[in-house]
């Protein structure tokens, strides 16, 4: 038992300190207890048991005791109680002594966790007034782009109503057959401009509407094709050419697509805007991708013959509400907001110096790097060492979204990578625990991108993700180099996370 005269020490403490006995009887609480519990001395000594009297109050007390028994020394997380209908949050840091005598110190954190709380409403309120600022950027630019649009929709509606008059014409035909040929062909007119104007209204909606938090495994000149779709009934009757430069292989990159389309396209249509104010001559938009720093990063530029950005006004240019434009063509959030976007994808967004025209830079992390920011930053912080890496590798893009979906929710951190290559570099970047690849890629495919592995003596545990076909060559290297499972497409979430906990489990 503890020496009672040691209790004096702990009388002046600010912290509220309980002591009991092996027993687990109340022998000692200071003043600051007795404040914290809204109790007295008097009832205090009714308590015979400690564990009894906090479990009372205490929900999740129990819990607490039970690994302070097995530990002897034990922290607790935040622990919420009610007492005289006023809600307090306390840590308790609990010690078992080698008598068996328990000390309990209390820190109130009432005041913290509802300031946290307070911070964290506002900032959730921030987010969205942020996302409703990028929601009516968006809708300037559609606003900006509504006529051109009408009249992109009214050109292929022109053409499906003139040939369904035709063929009404030659539907009074005595002789049907004479007429087929004429008829089939009017037919699928009018099926390719339903369909011309059916893209276009998706596009439409699917720039309004998709998810604004997801992000997905993109092709690259994709988006930028996409972007410039959006812009083409901008340049309609003028002279004005864009033009793609790539430099390499097709980037690909884990971003919000809706988000990066809309940077594009605000960059794309304030290049348009330029040239047409300025009547250059021979008027030209390039848009160059390019690789970087040893795969690390991808460069987009949009550059343009006009004008450019003076002097004055390049130190200005992504300040919110700046514009260059008339009053009423424009708001100033464009640039502001695509900022914010890239810097959102832990990229950059630069305009650089140029002889010629306006030259903005984008640059955002190749997949290998994304894939490591992106997800449960909590998790990825509190659990680095836990966290089980899952790297998954096929030159179909729409798989490795469909893996990085079923594993949001998991234990498992998703990694992807479009070919051998960008697994090679991922492997030398950060070690992972898992590897699920495809068995047919281009260029280097699954077999002799895990013999090439093993050659390195990295051994990580692999599953082949197949069709079909492959399950006997999968048998006969199953031995030889080591693997663990396959997986046969099409999967369910199931079935990947059974195969990954399979391997975790062994």
């Amino acid at each position: 038992m503890m020496d009672t005269d040691s209790f004096e020490l702990l009388d002046d403490l600010f912290e509220p300190v309980l002591v009991a006995d092996q027993f687990g009887t109340i022998v000692y609480y200071n003043a600051s207890f007795l404040t914290l519990f809204r109790t007295t001395p008097r009832s205090m000594k009714k308590q015979t048991d400690f564990k009894e009297y906090f479990s009372s109050i205490i929900p999740d007390f129990s819990s607490f005791y039970d690994r302070l028994i097995k530990e002897d020394q034990m922290l607790s997380t935040e622990l919420s109680f009610i007492i005289e209908a006023q809600v307090s949050t306390i840590i308790i840091k609990g010690v078992k002594k080698e008598t068996g005598d328990f000390v309990l110190l209390f820190k109130d954190v009432t005041v913290e966790k509802l300031l946290n709380d307070k911070y964290r409403a506002q900032l959730e309120e921030l987010k969205n007034t942020h996302s409703q600022i990028i929601q009516s950027d968006k809708l300037k630019v559609i606003g900006e782009m509504t006529a051109n649009i009408s009249h992109e929709i009214n050109n292929p509606l022109t053409v499906a109503i003139g040939n369904s008059e035709l063929i009404g014409f030659a539907l009074e035909s005595d002789d049907l057959n004479i007429q087929r040929e004429s008829i089939t062909k009017f037919q699928t007119n009018i099926d390719h401009s339903l369909d011309r104007i059916n893209k276009i209204i998706s596009n439409m909606k699917e720039f309004l509407h998709k998810n604004e938090d997801k992000k997905e495994y993109c092709d690259a000149r994709d988006i930028v094709e996409k972007a410039i779709s959006f812009a083409n009934p901008s340049i309609k009757g003028t002279l004005i050419k864009i033009k793609i430069v790539l430099d390499g292989p097709v980037p690909i990159l884990l971003i919000n697509r809706v988000k990066i389309e809309q940077v594009l396209v605000n960059l794309i249509q304030n290049a348009i805007d330029s040239l047409k104010d300025s009547e250059t001559i021979d008027p030209l938009i390039v848009i160059e991708l390019k690789i970087e720093n040893n795969g690390n990063f991808i460069q987009i530029f949009v550059k343009d013959n006009g004008p450019g950005v003076s002097a004055e006004n390049r130190t200005k240019i992504f300040n919110t509400f700046f514009t260059t434009k008339e009053i009423g063509k424009g708001t100033g959030l464009g640039l502001s907001i695509s900022n914010r976007i890239i810097q959102s994808h832990q990229g950059k967004l630069e305009l650089l110096e140029s002889k010629l025209g306006a030259n903005f830079k984008i640059t955002l992390p190749a997949i290998g790097i994304a894939g490591h920011v992106n997800g449960n930053w909590e998790k990825l912080i509190n659990d680095s060492d836990k966290l089980t890496r899952v790297l998954v590798v096929d030159n179909e893009l729409n798989i490795l979204n469909l893996c990085m979906n079923f594993l949001s929710d998991s234990d498992y951190h998703f990694l992807g990578a479009s070919s051998a290559a960008d697994a090679y570099k991922e492997l030398e970047r950060f070690s992972v625990d898992i590897i699920i690849t495809d068995m047919k890629m281009p260029l280097v495919d699954g077999e002799n991108f895990i013999r090439e592995l093993r050659s390195k003596n990295i051994n990580v545990p692999v599953l082949f993700m197949t069709s079909k076909d492959y399950v006997d060559k999968y048998k006969t290297m199953k031995e030889e180099l080591g693997l663990k499972g396959i997986i046969i497409k099409p999967f369910t979430k199931d079935e990947l996370v059974g195969a990954i906990g399979a391997v975790v489990n062994e």
